[in-house]
This record gives C-alpha cells, sequence and structure tokens, in this order.
C-alpha cells in the first residue's frame, strides 16, 4: 500500500548522493547522540531548515559512521500521500512493517520522522516502538506544542531536545560562499562580509530567503511564512479564539522588540488600541507564552536574586528573526539600535547561553549565567557617542561591578577599540566580528 511512498522518501536506499542545502551547525551537536537511545527531537519555527538538517544526519550516518543505507527510513509525515491517513496512527505502525517486510535490517534501525505533528497520535507508536526495540528515533516538529515543555511531557525521560533556528551570519556566509576559515580568509571578505551582515539585520536568516536574490521575493516569503505560523501553529492548532488581540498584540511586540513592558501595561495598551475588548494582564501572559512556544517571539528577565521578583519585574522580548521583525512593524533604518541588539539576543540563544537583562539604577542589556553565577556583561549600541555614552557605560559599569566582573562589551555597528574606565576594561566591537567571535577566537 504505501510501497512508492517509501521509495520516493528513501532515495538513499539505491544511491548515496551528497544532500543538498547547507550543513548546519548545529550537525555537530546532534552527532553526540546518535549512539545513545533517547529520541532526538529536533524542534524549531517552520522553515529553518529541519528537514535538511535531517537529511545531513541520514549523510553522517552513511559516510560517516558506516550505517548500512537501508537500516535508515526516513519518513516525511507532511507528505499529501498521507493526508487522509492523518487521524490514524496505526498508519505508522502499518508503514513500518512494511518497510521491515521489504528490506528486513539486521542490528539498529534509525527511524527519521519530519513533522511528525501531522499524524494524529503519533506518540503512540513512537513510545511503543521505544520500548520494545532498539529502534533510533529522530523526530522533527513545528508546531507549539513541540516546541514546549509539553513535549517533553509526551515524551518524558525519552528524549532529547535540540533546538534548531534560522541561519547564523556564518552560516549565511557560508551559503554565499564567502570563506571564513582562517583570520586571513575573514579579513580577505571583510566588504563581503559587511555586506551579508547588513542583510542579515534587514531580512533574517531563513535559508530561503537568504539563498533568495530577488528583494520583494525575500519579503514575499517572510509574508507567507508569518501568516502560516501566525494562523496556522498558533491562533488554530492552539485554539486561540481571541483572533484581533493576538494579532494586535504581536503587531504591537513586534514593533517594541527589546522594550521593557510588564503584562499590565500590555494589557492597557491593547484595550485602548480595542474599544470593544477588555483584555486581562492574565490574557495577556497566556498569549504571549503561546507566542514564546510557537519560537515567534522569547522574553528576557531581569536579573534578580529573588526568583519572585523576578518573575515580577519588567520584561524584555525578543524575535525569533529580523527579517519578521521588519516586514511586520517599523522602518529599519530608524530602530537599528533595536535590530542590533535582538541580532546579538539570538545569537547568544543559539550559542546556548542563559540570558538576562540586568536593571537597578541603569540598565545592561545582556548578563550571561554559568553554574549560578554571571560571567560575561554584554551593551548593545548602533553607536556611541557624545549623546549616549554617559548611558550606556554606567549601565555596562553597574552590571561589571554587581557581578564582580574584570572586563565588559559594548556591541556596536561598526567601532572596534578597548579601554579602561573604572578599572574595568570595556572593549567595543563591530556586531559583524562579535557574530563571528568563535572563528576569530575573539
Amino acid at each position: 500500500m504505501f510501497e512508492l511512498y517509501l521509495t520516493e522518501q528513501n532515495p538513499h536506499w539505491e544511491k548515496n548522493e551528497s544532500c543538498p542545502g547547507l550543513r548546519r551547525e548545529v550537525l555537530d551537536k546532534v552527532v553526540k547522540y546518535l549512539d545513545i537511545k533517547q529520541i532526538i527531537a529536533l524542534v524549531g519555527i517552520r522553515r529553518c531548515g529541519k528537514s535538511v538538517l535531517a537529511k545531513h544526519i541520514i549523510e553522517y550516518l552513511i559516510n560517516k559512521k558506516g550505517t548500512n543505507p537501508k537500516n535508515i527510513l526516513f519518513l516525511n509525515l507532511e507528505s499529501p500521500a498521507l493526508y487522509q491517513h492523518k487521524d490514524t496512527p496505526e498508519t505508522l505502525q502499518t508503514i513500518y512493517n512494511e518497510y521491515l517486510k521489504r528490506h528486513q535490517p539486521q542490528g539498529k534501525v534509525f527511524l527519521v520522522l519530519d513533522e511528525v505533528q501531522f499524524i494524529n497520535g503519533w506518540q503512540v507508536f513512537v513510545k511503543s516502538l521505544y520500548e520494545r526495540t532498539d529502534t533510533k528515533f529522530i523526530i522533527t516538529g513545528s508546531n507549539s506544542k513541540l516546541l514546549s515543555s509539553e513535549f517533553s511531557t509526551i515524551l518524558s525521560g525519552r528524549s532529547i531536545e535540540i533546538r534548531v533556528y534560522p541561519f547564523s551570519l556564518s552560516e549565511m556566509l557560508a551559503a554565499n560562499n564567502v570563506a571564513i576559515n582562517s583570520t586571513d580568509a575573514v579579513y580577505s571578505n571583510i566588504h563581503q562580509i559587511k555586506r551579508i551582515t547588513d542583510e542579515y539585520l534587514q531580512y533574517g536568516g531563513f535559508p530561503e530567503v537568504v539563498l533568495e536574490d530577488d528583494l520583494q521575493i525575500k519579503k514575499s516569503i517572510l509574508t507567507n511564512y508569518y501568516q502560516s505560523i501566525l494562523y496556522q501553529d498558533i491562533i488554530s492548532r492552539a485554539e486561540v479564539r481571541k483572533t484581533v488581540e493576538i494579532e494586535n498584540l504581536l503587531l504591537f511586540l513586534f514593533s517594541n522588540i527589546a522594550k521593557n513592558f510588564s503584562y499590565k501595561s500590555l494589557a492597557r495598551i491593547m484595550d485602548e488600541q480595542l474599544a470593544d475588548t477588555k483584555i486581562s494582564d492574565k490574557a495577556v501572559k497566556n498569549h504571549i507564552s503561546i507566542l514564546e512556544k510557537s519560537f515567534l517571539l522569547f522574553e528576557l528577565h531581569n536579573y534578580l536574586y529573588s526568583i519572585g521578583k523576578q518573575l515580577r519585574s519588567p520584561k524584555k522580548i525578543f524575535s525569533i528573526d529580523n527579517g519578521f521583525t521588519n516586514i511586520v512593524s517599523f522602518a529599519f533604518s530608524e530602530n537599528l539600535g533595536r535590530i542590533l541588539e535582538n541580532t546579538v539576543f539570538i545569537s547568544l540563544r543559539q550559542a546556548g547561553k542563559q540570558l538576562y537583562y540586568h536593571k537597578q539604577n541603569h540598565e545592561c542589556d545582556f548578563v550571561v549565567q554559568e553554574k549560578n553565577r554571571i560571567v560575561e556583561a554584554i551593551q548593545v549600541s548602533k553607536q556611541l557617542d557624545h549623546t549616549n555614552k554617559k548611558r550606556e557605560l554606567s549601565g555596562l559599569l553597574e552590571a561589571l561591578n554587581q557581578f564582580d566582573l574584570k572586563q565588559g562589551m559594548i556591541v556596536t555597528l561598526d567601532q572596534e577599540e578597548t579601554s579602561t574606565i573604572d578599572g574595568k576594561q570595556v572593549s567595543l566591537v563591530p556586531l559583524w566580528k562579535w557574530l563571528l567571535r568563535e572563528q576569530l577566537n575573539y
């Protein structure tokens, strides 16, 4: 019944060809978990490259691990061939049985389920096979339930969640064939690097957007992504009934990226915008939780020693991708400083950092926590000049003193210098250089 589907889904059975698409940096993290039993769950926003990553995992298994290609089963569950079976979880067992009958694999089977949420009840099949066999599962998902703590509940103790983001700057450079594999290569390609950094700031890192040259098509792709995520993953799947509330709240948040807010202040603003609707701060909090679970937005908390005060203090909101921020909300050039701050936030999140902002008398944009202590303080400013120098330095120095740090950093658009202020080393670093910090050992 599913013979043609199986053949089409698994071309690696017949011939070993290089997988198209950019080899993602997160692959190095994934391969560390291929030899253990736990399910590898690749989660992330729609169109960020999870399916291509899954194909590169298959290529790695065959070429680097020596896995028999027929011991690897790939199933795209979003395929139209399965649409009429989406409410029949037994379908997965039927397909798997047919695969076993045809190929009779010896040893461990690697089962890759792409966009797993398209088959209702998929977890019943996965949990059953996981418990009964040595099958290694790699699954991907874009639905909001698979991007939250709910996923851990579904497969509690059985899975390792790996977040997949749109391209980083270094991945964008690789996609554009710009070499950054050495310091000399970086500086010989500096003009291309700065040009692509500008594109990254304006259009973000979604793979399809990065690979498209036409600017109008880039914007159309981003608009389509935004609408699909909002109406299919959030309003439809999360069963949010008050569509207008979500639409207006999301628009406001995207227009105020990196600004402080409280749930009460947002509720008050929404009440003013929606004259016939009364929205509570609790409803605002719930809506933001849904948006965050869908990977569109992230909340950032003030670092306070009291957890209660931390939860009650104002939050800051950041976007998954600069492209969304720019097409949905505001003029790019007028808000470049906040776009820079959003870019630094996403880069730190991609690196797996535990982040907060710090505010007492002054504000520092980011502090990084490791092993229950703050180890790094970062300020972000488009340009440091006489109009903002005192404010930016005050926020950074307050954080350095508070957490007993000897040095801090201010990420700028294109300034670079190092000085000692009040006994602390303060470095101004251009954004492009900071984003390539790993390649430059910075």
